[in-house]
C-alpha cells in the first residue's frame, strides 16, 4: 500500500484513484479496514481507469503504463464469484 494507514482521506481518495492508494488491486481485497462493498466500488473505479487506459492504448494514446485490467478482474473475482456485483457497464462493449 502507498499509505501508511488507511483512513477517511485514504478512502476517498481510493474511491477517486485507486491506484494512489493501493499499489495492486489485490492490496484492496486484502485489506481488512475495508467492507466487501466498499472494496467491489473501489475495484469497480480501478476498472473504469484500466479500461480508459486500454482504450488510449489502441488509439496510440497511452501514457507509458500498462493496464491493470486482467489483475482488477481477478480481485473482484475473488470478491464476487458469482459477479453479483456486476453492472451494465462490464457487460458494454469497450469501444464502439
Amino acid at each position: 500500500m502507498k499509505v501508511p494507514a488507511l483512513g477517511h482521506a485514504e478512502i476517498e481518495k481510493a474511491l477517486i484513484s485507486p491506484a494512489s492508494v493501493f499499489d495492486a488491486p489485490h492490496e484492496v481485497v486484502d485489506t481488512p479496514a475495508l467492507a466487501k462493498i466498499m472494496k467491489i466500488e473501489i475495484l469497480k473505479r480501478w476498472e473504469l481507469d484500466a479500461r480508459a487506459l486500454l482504450r488510449a492504448t489502441e488509439e496510440n494514446m497511452a501514457g507509458g503504463e500498462p493496464s491493470e485490467i486482467d489483475a482488477v478482474n481477478e480481485a473482484l473475482a475473488r470478491l464476487d464469484p458469482e459477479g453479483r456485483a456486476l453492472d451494465d457497464f462490464a457487460r458494454a462493449p469497450t469501444k464502439l
